[in-house]
């Protein structure tokens, strides 16, 4: 987080391309939208990111700066996380469909049976 100015109501910062990629700074932002009015554009490889009040009450910045950073770091992890497990991910879902057996449609017989001895075919009716 680079550049960081503050005035009355909004700030601003930038965020380098290589630290921090679009998706990770637009899920992060995506959670100041009750309270902020957000800006992202692109400029010189750098992400410029403005946030402003949508209401009239002023704001700690130090706080919200943490905040974001935090934020940022969340985001961030979440992605690395994403990243090293899609092939986990990939083979649990592929292992899950490759016993599936494609002949559900196929009328079969079947019997019920239970280990206790009870056998549901013997219930008399009235």
């Amino acid at each position: 987080m680079r550049n960081i100015n503050y005035t009355s109501g909004s700030l601003s910062f930038k965020l380098d391309v290589l630290s921090y990629s679009e998706s990770v700074i637009f899920k992060c932002m995506y959670w100041y939208l009750d309270e902020f009015n957000v800006s992202i554009t692109l400029e010189n490889n750098c992400h410029l990111v403005s946030l402003s009040l949508k209401s009239k009450e002023e704001f700690d910045e130090e706080e919200l700066i943490v905040r974001i950073k935090n934020d940022l770091i969340d985001f961030k992890l979440r992605e690395i996380i994403n990243t090293e497990t899609s092939n986990l991910r990939e083979l649990i879902t592929a292992k899950a469909f490759a016993n599936y057996d494609f002949d559900i449609f196929e009328k079969k017989e079947y019997s019920i049976s239970d280990p206790v001895g009870f056998n549901p075919n013997e219930i008399k009716h009235d």
